[in-house]
């Protein structure tokens, strides 16, 4: 796993590649939750009492704030007179 962060004393996070999703992991390395940052949507996957999702969440936004999309230029079709 590269990208590893400590969140608290019993989660961490990290990512398997840089263009990966975030995933929310305990100390004893179950998955709790993955977080997207291309729309900032968690996934949750275990039980969290709410506080601890909300500070988990706003800790997240905050080290893994959402990726603008940067859009593709659409290639101009040139019609050719006969």
């Amino acid at each position: 796993m590269i990208d590893r962060h400590t969140i608290n004393d019993s989660f961490y996070c990290g990512r398997l590649r840089d263009d990966s999703i975030v995933s929310v992991m305990t100390t004893g390395a179950y998955v709790m939750a993955e977080y997207d940052e291309q729309t900032g949507e968690i996934r949750w996957y275990r039980v969290v009492n709410a506080t601890q999702k909300e500070s988990l969440h706003n800790w997240l936004k905050q080290h893994f704030p959402i990726k603008e999309r940067v859009a593709k230029p659409r290639a101009v079709k040139k019609s050719v007179a006969a």
